[in-house]
């Protein structure tokens, strides 16, 4: 008996697309018709489906792709990597790159996180020192790399003149990305767990890092990305870490934007994105 075809998804791929994309794709895939979905795959933006469905939605030719589809009246599923669960798991978006508009809309149920957890702690010191995590190649020329230095200097200073006896450690992206004055450098090689933890403050425009921070209790400043939907962007007069029970519900909500590959998880995946936007 077949499926009766619910929606209809561009998905567009960007070549050459890495092994993990190109091994999501297919799983997706593979799924979709199962889950009343039409796949059509090509290699430049047509245009004219319900959604619009790519991988790393920071890159300047993606954002361009997801903005003609947005403007059209369609939904974008925007995969990237995950938040935790790198190795078998990928996250997904909604309309955006980052799903902070999403995350909370609802109490979802636990089971996801329960069935593959992160470990959360409370790693907090409110004297320790404070954590500026940089941003990527990508997402500097996304956002403009003036604009993330200017507001990276600004953060820095104010947390400075704030609490000038504490450290601030700036946690690089990568080797060769650019640092800050005024602050001690952590090996973007060094464990994030080990830069974070007795951290008093996590300061970044977008990273996943300040899910980490959350995860550990440690409160966040961010501009952008799935935290910003429960942090502030702005440096408050005494940052706190979040109350466990929106730390707990924001986790848990969180554990629902990212997929496996199994034809299981892929099944249960379109009928998530079927839920989200109907």
């Amino acid at each position: 008996m077949k499926t009766a075809v619910a929606t209809a998804v561009e998905l567009v791929q960007f070549p050459p697309e890495s092994t993990r994309a190109l091994s999501l794709f297919s799983a997706l895939t593979a799924a979709a018709r199962g889950a009343g979905v039409e796949v059509v795959t090509t290699t430049q933006y047509r245009g004219g489906t319900p959604w619009l469905l790519l991988w790393g939605p920071g890159a300047p030719a993606r954002r361009t792709v997801m903005d003609r589809h947005l403007l059209a009246g369609g939904h974008v599923l925007a995969w990237d990597l995950s938040y935790w669960s790198r190795n078998h798991k990928a996250r997904v978006s909604f309309d955006a790159a980052h799903p902070w508009k999403w995350v909370m809309r609802a109490s979802l149920p636990a089971l996801r996180f329960q069935s593959d957890p992160v470990p959360v702690e409370n790693a907090w010191k409110p004297n320790g020192h404070v954590v500026v995590a940089g941003l990527g190649d990508k997402a500097r020329v996304q956002y403009g790399p003036d604009v993330i230095d200017a507001w990276e200097r600004t953060m820095i200073r104010d947390c400075r003149e704030r609490w000038p006896n504490r450290l601030v450690m700036y946690r690089k992206k990568k080797i060769a990305s650019p640092v800050p004055d005024h602050v001690e450098v952590a090996s973007c090689g060094t464990p994030i767990e080990t830069v974070l933890r007795g951290a008093s403050l996590v300061v970044t425009w977008h990273s996943n890092v300040a899910v980490d921070a959350i995860r550990l209790g440690i409160p966040a400043i961010c501009r952008d990305g799935a935290a910003a939907a429960v942090c502030p962007s702005t440096l408050e007069a005494e940052p706190t870490p979040l109350p466990v029970a929106v730390r707990e519900r924001f986790l848990h909500n969180l554990a629902w934007f990212q997929w496996g590959t199994s034809p299981a998880e892929c099944s249960a995946f379109w009928a998530f994105a079927h839920g989200m936007l109907a």
